[in-house]
């Protein structure tokens, strides 16, 4: 195990893709295996020193932010240890990079669905925070692709679950020793990455699941594949206003026959943030940008309905090269926004709701009474085939930094309102902890406090991550008796 003390070696472990300010760290450990986990744990358990863990640093809300304390980063434990074809399952270290695996399983023909945009993120990462990315569409989230983790305690213990294996009964759900209580909330049913998972019937795995690094240390999983995916094009549509967006997106989720497994939306602003590299973007246009199965007689229905709803524009990609060409596309708008924040020295400050498809519109109108205000730059893209839209604003002041707080809080209080979610994919991290409590209430806030406790005893674990740190002193540990 490498450990890292000096200044200058820890300096890069400081912050993530949110600009969260004031890392810091008095030690990072790389272990190699999960016994050297153990030991750094068990270490800071006994100096009461607190262990915040490092995935790939992709994350948008601070959650491998440290403040103070020790930073586990699991870079060195990056070994993809079997890919079983006939299973379609792979076994594989936490600190394996997405873009590593994905090109294991091309030659296999395999894929991962669930993989984020920032494909540097870690496996471990993405399991830690439920990650979601372009296929989310069509194969959901990581939640659904985990069969198995090892994660390791802060008791120095290793905990192995199995899908299947520890599942809720009788409002409780017994692992070994630990009896965790089911919460009393219940996540709702949109695409969510909020605070730990609550349904009836649920599975051990899922709790571990999106869990943001406050319970343990997940060290392997097993993860689900699928076969390759079939040949698809790359469409996107450009139009020179929003009005046709919302009908065309209802009747592309209508048309199965389509098959289509991505859909997104980038506003008019968004599109500049990508215009220096793609320069022929028409000015003043939205898109809507897609992946669908190829074939001549799906292309005719595309090109009718880009006609139907009144494209100005159409860029099509149906071989590798155009195709990766327009995926560069679609890249550039997040990667673009994510270095203006930093360039402009703010935190991120970037909306990432999700509600029911019945309640979207009325979101929209939320996004749109703002936007039309001009009193600050906003951009609005992402995931509109999940009613999921990244609402980005840039604060040039104090004043405007007020008044995007404000903004920040009467959209999540929208979506809230309308059955949905404060975060969608990003998590909670550090940075939206009011907005948990927000959407769950204070009751709900300290039952996961408790399942924490029950967990990490000495409670040192990702503090700060997903509730501030005092609530922990606030809340009781429940024990349950449930049936054997």
């Amino acid at each position: 195990m490498i450990v890292k003390k000096s200044r200058d070696e820890i300096q890069s472990y400081l912050e993530d893709n949110s600009n969260f300010p004031g890392g810091r760290a008095e030690i990072v450990y790389l272990p190699d295996n999960e016994e050297d986990v153990c030991r750094a744990l068990t270490e800071c358990a006994r100096r009461g020193m607190p262990v915040t863990v490092s995935g790939g640093g992709t994350g948008n809300v601070g959650g491998r932010v440290p403040l103070g304390g020790a930073l586990l980063s699991l870079e060195r434990m990056n070994r993809i240890l079997e890919i079983d074809e006939g299973r379609r399952t792979a076994r594989l270290q936490a600190g394996v990079v997405v873009k590593d695996f994905l090109a294991a399983l091309e030659p296999l023909g395999l894929f991962y669905p669930p993989f984020p945009t920032e494909r540097s993120a870690f496996i471990g990462g993405n399991a830690a925070t439920n990650a979601s990315g372009e296929y989310s569409y069509r194969y959901g989230a990581t939640r659904r692709y985990v069969r198995a983790l090892s994660m390791a305690l802060t008791t120095g213990q290793m905990l192995t679950l199995e899908r299947g294996q520890y599942a809720e009964r009788g409002g409780v759900i017994r692992i070994g020793s630990l009896c965790v209580p089911l919460p009393s909330y219940r996540t709702p049913d949109v695409k969510c990455a909020a605070g730990y998972y609550s349904r009836p019937g649920m599975d051990a795995v899922d709790l571990v699941v999106g869990s943001e690094g406050t319970l343990g240390v997940i060290t392997e999983l097993t993860v689900s594949l699928i076969p390759a995916l079939p040949p698809l094009f790359t469409a996107v549509f450009f139009f020179p206003s929003e009005e046709p967006v919302l009908p065309l997106v209802s009747l592309i989720r209508e048309r199965a026959d389509l098959e289509t497994y991505c859909l997104e939306f980038l506003d008019a602003k968004s599109l500049a943030f990508a215009r220096d590299a793609f320069p022929h973007i028409p000015a003043d246009a939205c898109a809507v940008y897609l992946e669908a199965a190829s074939g001549p007689d799906r292309m005719e229905a595309w090109a009718e309905i880009a006609d139907r709803f009144g494209a100005t524009d159409t860029w099509i990609g149906d071989d590798s090269r155009t195709r990766e060409r327009l995926l560069d596309f679609r890249h550039r708008v997040p990667e673009n926004v994510s270095a203006f924040f930093r360039k402009i020295g703010i935190r991120k400050v970037a909306v990432d709701a999700a509600v029911p498809a019945s309640a979207f519109p009325r979101l929209l109108e939320v996004y749109n009474d703002i936007r039309s205000s001009g009193k600050m730059e906003t951009v609005l893209f992402g995931h509109i085939g999940e009613h999921h839209l990244h609402f980005n604003f840039f604060p040039r002041d104090a004043a405007q930094g007020e008044t995007a707080a404000q903004w920040y809080e009467q959209c999540v209080r929208a979506a809230v309102e309308l059955g949905g979610t404060v975060s969608a994919e990003h998590g909670i991290g550090k940075m939206k902890t009011k907005y948990l409590e927000m959407m769950f209430g204070k009751v709900a806030i300290e039952e996961m406090a408790a399942i924490k406790k029950l967990f990490d005893p000495p409670c040192i674990l990702g503090l700060d991550n997903l509730f501030p740190r005092d609530i922990l002193a606030q809340a009781e540990t429940r024990r349950p008796e449930a049936p054997l």
